[in-house]
C-alpha cells in the first residue's frame, strides 16, 4: 500500500481588508470546508490563526465545516505566520502557543496537532530542534534543498534531524497541482502511475504533497469541482493506494537520522548556492529587508518590555511575513510593505502610551523612515 499526504495551508494576513476575506471565503473556505466535512476525505490541514480570527469574527458558517470534517488533522503554526528560523526561539513558542489556543477557541478540542507546519515551510535545523523540544513530534519541510545537497528523496523511510521528524514535501507534484489547470482524477492518476514507477507496483511508499488551499476556487476559480474534489475521489478508490496523513504516515515507516538542510518552499537551488536559504524573506542584496527586521526588532524589544497585554498583542500581529514578502524583487508592492510597517508603528505607539517614552519612538520613526527603500511605484 502506498499513502499519499496532501496538506492544505490557508492562510490570510492580520492587514487583510474585510471584504477581501468575503470573496476568499465565498470562493475558497466555503465550498473547500464543506468538501472535507462532506466527504471525511484524510487531509491535513494547516490553518494560521491570523485567518481564523477574521473568519470568526465575520461570523463565517464554515468554520463550524472544518471543525466537523472528521478525516481533517490539523497541524499547528505559528498565529500570525511569521517565518521561524528569522524571529527569537521565544517568539517562535509563543507564535505556536498563540495559534493553538485560538484555534482551538473556535475549532473545537479535536485541534490537538501533534505536528508543526512552519509558515512558508521555512526551517533550519535550530528550529527542527526547538519544535522536538516542545513536544511535537513531526514537522515538514521542501525536499528541493534536500535534493540539492546530494541526498535522495526519501519515500520508506523519514527523516529525522534534531530530535523531530521532518516529512519532505514533493516540490514538483506540489507545483504540478498548484500552478497547472488540469482536473482532478488526470493528476491522481498520474500520480499514482508515478509512484509505481518509482517504487515499483507492489513497492510500500509516500508521498506528501502541500500547497496553499487558496488555490481552490480563489486563484483557480473552478478548481474545487474540477480539482480538488476529484483529485481527492480517485485516490481513494485506486487500488494500492490510501490518502493518509502524516501522524499516520509515521507510524508506518522507520525514522532515519538525516542532515536536512535550511530551506523554504520557495527556495530554488539558485539560492541555496548564493548561501540565501529563505531569499523572500532575508536578502543581503535586498535593502528593504534589512531595514525592515531592523526596525521590526526594535519595536518588539520595546514591546516585550512593557508589561501590557494591549502592546503584547500588536507585536504578536505585527510579526508576520508579507511585508518582506512584498520587498522581494519581482513582487514589489510599496502599500503592502507599507502596511507592515504601520503594524509596527502601532505597535510602538502602544509601547509609547504605556512608557512615555518619547525619545525612543523618535528613534523608531527614523528607523521606519528608511522603509521602503528600494519599492518600486506600483500604482495600488
Amino acid at each position: 500500500m502506498k499513502q499519499i499526504a496532501l496538506l492544505l495551508h490557508f492562510y490570510q494576513p492580520p492587514t487583510q481588508d474585510p471584504h477581501v476575506i468575503e470573496r476568499i471565503e465565498r470562493e475558497c473556505y466555503a465550498p473547500v470546508f464543506a468538501l472535507l466535512r462532506e466527504t471525511g476525505a484524510k487531509v491535513t490541514v494547516n490553518i494560521n490563526y491570523s485567518l481564523t480570527e477574521q473568519l470568526a469574527r465575520a461570523e463565517s458558517p464554515c468554520l463550524d465545516d472544518l471543525a466537523m470534517a472528521g478525516g481533517v488533522e490539523f497541524t499547528g503554526s505559528g498565529a500570525f505566520h511569521p517565518i521561524f528560523p528569522l524571529i527569537p526561539a521565544g517568539e517562535m513558542e509563543r507564535q505556536i502557543a498563540l495559534n493553538t489556543e485560538g484555534n482551538r477557541r473556535h475549532l473545537g478540542e479535536r485541534f490537538s496537532p501533534s505536528g508543526v507546519f512552519p509558515p512558508e515551510m521555512a526551517i533550519s535545523p535550530e528550529v527542527l530542534g526547538h519544535l522536538a523540544g516542545m513536544g511535537f513530534d513531526w514537522t515538514m519541510g521542501d525536499d528541493l534543498p534536500f535534493l540539492a545537497s546530494g541526498a535522495s528523496a526519501p519515500a520508506d523511510w523519514v527523516p529525522e534531524c534534531g530530535g523531530i521528524a521532518v516529512f519532505l514535501r514533493s516540490n514538483m507534484w506540489s507545483n504540478r497541482i498548484a500552478f497547472h489547470d488540469e482536473s482532478g482524477d488526470t493528476i491522481a492518476g498520474e500520480l499514482c502511475a508515478g509512484m509505481d514507477a518509482w517504487l515499483g507496483r507492489d513497492g510500500p511508499g509516500y508521498l506528501l504533497i502541500a500547497l496553499d488551499g487558496e488555490t481552490f476556487g480563489h486563484h483557480r476559480p473552478g478548481a474545487v469541482e474540477k480539482t480538488l474534489a476529484p483529485l481527492l475521489s480517485e485516490i481513494q478508490v485506486s487500488e494500492g493506494f490510501s490518502l493518509s496523513t502524516p501522524g499516520e504516515v509515521l507510524g508506518l515507516y522507520p525514522a532515519r537520522k538525516a542532515e536536512i538542510p535550511s530551506g523554504s518552499w520557495s527556495t530554488t537551488a539558485r539560492d541555496l548556492a548564493a548561501g540565501k536559504p529563505w531569499p523572500l524573506w532575508d536578502d543581503p542584496a535586498v535593502p528593504d529587508h534589512a531595514a525592515l527586521r531592523r526596525l521590526s526588532s526594535e519595536v518588539l524589544e520595546w514591546a516585550r518590555s512593557c508589561d501590557a497585554d494591549e502592546v503584547a498583542a500588536l507585536a504578536d500581529r505585527m510579526l508576520y511575513s508579507c511585508p518582506f514578502w512584498w520587498a522581494a524583487p519581482g513582487r514589489r508592492s510599496a502599500v503592502q510593505v507599507r502596511r507592515g510597517i504601520l503594524s509596527m508603528i502601532e505597535t510602538a505607539l502602544a509601547a509609547l502610551r504605556f512608557t512615555g517614552d518619547r525619545a525612543r519612538m523618535d528613534d523608531i520613526s527614523t528607523l521606519a523612515g528608511r522603509v521602503p527603500a528600494q519599492c518600486e511605484k506600483d500604482g495600488d
